[in-house]
């Protein structure tokens, strides 16, 4: 019982109290960075917004405009996360982040990658698709691999049971990227990348591709 009193404790400071305190510039912060979705794992820099109730921010960016004032950040990074938006939340999610970004600021991506999965399926790779996890149980959800391929479509489940929708390669992304107005879109190899930290960043190398888009 104490657990879930502190929890909406917890809830009420880190969700409309902060938001609203965020969105009026009344905090003064040396955070110049953003991390969307990121679970609770801390990036030195950066603001945490996730609904996960350990982040620094709870709210759901399915349906909430970011709290930050315009061009009010330098970075953003978004890893295993934009797949779980439908194309429409994804694209204005995309035109958000744009507008909290100062001119020089950088988005960086990870992303399940849907020609490097699509590709594995087709030959069978099974490998990559029957992996164990080091408490034994299956990597991927599914019997066979065409059930396990299809997780990333509408299986794979994130904090609040919300499932995974869209997939993405480079192209798709990076056009999507380009209609929100960054000027300079790259593909960048894991661990890559003009940000500090990165190492805190990424994960899952085997099947992610790394994206940054600068305004």
């Amino acid at each position: 019982m104490f657990a879930r009193i502190r929890a909406k404790v917890q809830g009420i400071f880190h969700g409309p109290l902060l938001y609203h305190a965020l969105s009026m510039g009344l905090i003064h912060d040396q955070r110049e960075g953003v991390s969307l979705g990121g679970g609770g794992v801390r990036i030195p820099g950066y603001w945490d917004i996730d609904i996960c109730h350990t982040s620094d921010l709870v709210i759901d960016l399915s349906k909430t405009p970011l709290p930050f004032r315009d061009q009010s950040m330098k970075y953003a990074v978004c890893i295993s996360v934009i797949s779980y938006f439908p194309y429409d939340k994804a694209s204005f999610l995309l035109k958000e982040i744009f507008r909290v970004l100062k001119k020089g600021g950088i988005i960086r991506f990870g992303v399940p990658d849907l020609y490097c999965l699509a590709k594995k399926y087709v030959e069978g790779d099974r490998e990559f698709f029957f992996q164990k996890l080091p408490n034994g149980h299956d990597r991927f959800e599914g019997e066979k691999i065409a059930d396990k391929f299809n997780t990333w479509f509408s299986g794979h489940k994130s904090w609040g049971g919300v499932t995974s929708t869209y997939m993405y390669d480079y192209e798709s992304l990076a056009h999507i990227c380009v209609k929100a107005g960054f000027s300079c879109v790259e593909r960048k190899a894991y661990r890559e990348s003009q940000l500090e930290d990165v190492e805190l960043i990424d994960n899952r190398e085997d099947h992610m591709f790394f994206l940054e888009a600068v305004k």
